[in-house]
């Protein structure tokens, strides 16, 4: 037997007769004639198969298959006005999920931020923000474990997407450090002062050593850390100075801390990365421009 053709105006108006309990009421909210939804009630029968409704005293009584008919009549509709509500909401960039995956130099401090005011813009946007090391960044994008990357590395891998930035270092400096009275910091300023350095592995540190060794200059290095954050916590203990870069150090601005343009170029650029094959959801699209925005107007 086939399944029986039914049309959005029959069920409309079979759902407004059982709403209202009468064809005059139905033709009204249907802004039609009674006989208008009189007819769409028998072709609506004829189609399947069986009686909807009984008169009785004048009155229209809904059979039991038609409550059988209704009820899940209202489920359906129900679940297409939930799918409108999604396509609505996806259209307006509500919903969807984003996966950034960033190293610790701007995944624990600049991102959140940016992160912070994006999601009071996109509604209920579900995010997730990790933190890794660049490989591990560079891997998530490439298995597309993440939509956006943030690292230090995959530049020139051809199998993601990358757009550059570049980073300008500062110097950090305890707010009574005598260095707090120049304008720059120099190279050569860093002489016999008490430098809290990286990993030797880092590529920032491997920059600078670079610069302090063809400058002949010999700085004190008592301490060495791993993130720009426990540099940052040093500095303002007075455990040393740092060179850093302008986004953690704004976090720190104030808190007996002074902030310097560092003159010597250390070439510290990072990449957007994004996968090659896949292409970017609308919400990523939009997180980007906001990241975009926030980085460009950054100033230290």
């Amino acid at each position: 037997m086939e399944s029986p053709r039914l049309s959005d105006r029959q069920l409309q108006a079979f759902q407004q007769v059982m709403d209202c309990g009468t064809v005059s009421g139905a033709a009204q909210r249907m802004l039609i004639a009674q006989p208008g939804v009189t007819r769409l009630l028998k072709q609506l029968e004829h189609d399947l198969g069986f009686a909807l409704f009984e008169r009785r005293r004048g009155r229209l009584v809904p059979t039991p298959e038609a409550r059988l008919f209704h009820r899940e009549l209202v489920r359906v509709w129900s679940g297409l006005e939930e799918l409108r509500t999604t396509a609505r909401r996806i259209r307006e960039r509500e919903m969807g999920g984003l996966r950034i995956s960033a190293m610790p130099l701007l995944g624990m401090t600049f991102l959140p931020d940016v992160l912070a005011a994006f999601t009071k813009q996109h509604g209920e946007a579900q995010a997730e923000l990790a933190t890794f090391r660049s490989e591990q960044v560079l891997e998530d994008v490439v298995t597309q474990r993440a939509d956006l990357g943030f690292a230090m590395l995959g530049g020139g891998d051809e199998r993601v997407e990358s757009e550059a930035f570049r980073l300008e270092s500062v110097c950090l400096l305890p707010a009574d450090h005598p260095l707090v009275a120049q304008a720059k910091v120099s190279i050569k300023d860093l002489h016999g002062q008490p430098l809290i350095s990286y990993e030797p592995r880092d590529p920032t540190r491997q920059a600078l050593d670079r610069l302090i060794e063809a400058a002949a200059v010999r700085p004190q290095r008592q301490l060495q850390v791993s993130l720009a954050l426990q540099a940052a916590r040093l500095v303002a203990q007075g455990g040393g100075i740092a060179i850093i870069d302008p986004l953690n150090a704004r976090g720190f601005e104030g808190q007996n801390i002074a902030i310097r343009p560092f003159e010597a170029d250390l070439g510290d650029t990072f990449y957007l990365l994004t996968p090659r094959e896949q292409p970017l959801s609308s919400l990523a699209k939009d997180f980007i421009e906001a990241f975009r925005a926030q980085f460009f107007a950054m100033r230290v």
